[in-house]
């Protein structure tokens, strides 16, 4: 009896480790995310605009014809 004691109580303790972990790991992944994809959200905001700018400007000449 004394082998199925320790099995519940490992299971229960690495049932806390591994959450421990899975969070620690999330919460690295969206650091890591946030700092690689600011800089390029900044990029392709500049190199969107003109074309947007663009087919704004497209979308208001056909209007007036």
């Amino acid at each position: 009896m004394e082998q199925i004691n320790i099995a519940e109580t490992f299971r229960q303790n690495n049932t806390a480790t591994v959450v421990k972990f899975v969070m620690l790991m999330a919460v690295i992944f969206l650091m890591t995310f946030i700092i690689t994809v600011f800089p390029m959200s900044v990029t392709f905001m500049f190199l969107a605009a003109p074309a947007l700018i663009m087919n704004i400007g497209w979308l208001m000449f056909a209007r007036a014809l």
